[in-house]
């Protein structure tokens, strides 16, 4: 569960999604098709939008995922979250940008901070339905493999047996992930905005310490050197008159 919402959470950038170059990666128009079928909408805003499709421009060159089952879930799911995926990166960064701002200027950080937990509620409400609905649309998906198995002659009872055994597993899988997805529904939302809100505060502290580390490392290296400096000043051979 946790594995599918951050997924999408981070989906539209996230170089989670975007595997090394394969054999049978997916093509430009195979992805657009999966946009086209599952959300249109993506298409018709980057065809008005030069900002939105240069979005989706760097998304289209960045995925080369092999074709799989599970990149074909993912993909769809992508497409279905384009948007909420793009306001949840603008949100993110504009909270970083305060969150910065707060600790090297002292700035009280708990407006940007409430506003940014406000803003992510509607869009993690959002995904997490998008996810409820691609685990029901993929239990369907494993129901009709199902039946076509058992009309398949071409398959002795052994083949037959091990495939059922694989679907029936997964099939089990994805009713229990479906089941918790849409228990406390509510609950989770607020469990999932707080855990993303403090990895991002996790992250921004971890990298203004680093960055500090490096200034203060610059800065004690600075004295060492006027000494060498002035030393070369004064063992300056005359110049000749």
């Amino acid at each position: 569960m946790k594995r599918s919402l951050f997924i999408l959470a981070t989906l539209a950038m996230s170089s989670a999604l975007y595997a090394q170059a394969e054999t049978g990666n997916y093509t430009r128009e195979k992805v657009l098709e999966i946009f086209s079928q599952y959300n249109p909408a993506v298409l018709e805003n980057a065809r008005q939008n030069a900002d939105y499709n240069a979005i989706l421009e760097s998304f289209l060159a960045a995925y080369t995922s092999p074709q799989t089952e599970q990149n074909r879930y993912e993909l769809i799911a992508v497409a279905r979250n384009f948007d909420n995926s793009i306001r949840l990166q603008y949100a993110t960064s504009v909270y970083e940008e305060a969150f910065v701002f707060s600790r090297m200027s002292g700035a009280n950080l708990a407006p940007a901070a409430l506003r940014f937990r406000k803003e992510l509620f509607p869009l993690f409400e959002n995904i997490w339905a998008v996810t409820v609905q691609l685990r029901e649309y993929e239990l369907q998906e494993v129901q009709a493999q199902l039946k076509a198995l058992r009309k398949d002659k071409t398959l002795s009872d052994e083949e037959r047996a091990e495939k059922e055994n694989a679907l029936r597993s997964r099939q089990a899988a994805l009713q229990r992930e479906s089941a918790a997805l849409q228990e406390n529904i509510g609950e989770q939302i607020i469990a999932s905005v707080d855990a993303y809100i403090a990895q991002a505060d996790q992250s921004l502290s971890e990298q203004l310490q680093a960055v500090r580390a490096a200034q203060a490392q610059a800065e004690a290296e600075q004295p060492l050197q006027t000494p060498n400096l002035q030393i070369k000043t004064k063992n300056k051979k005359p110049v000749a008159k």
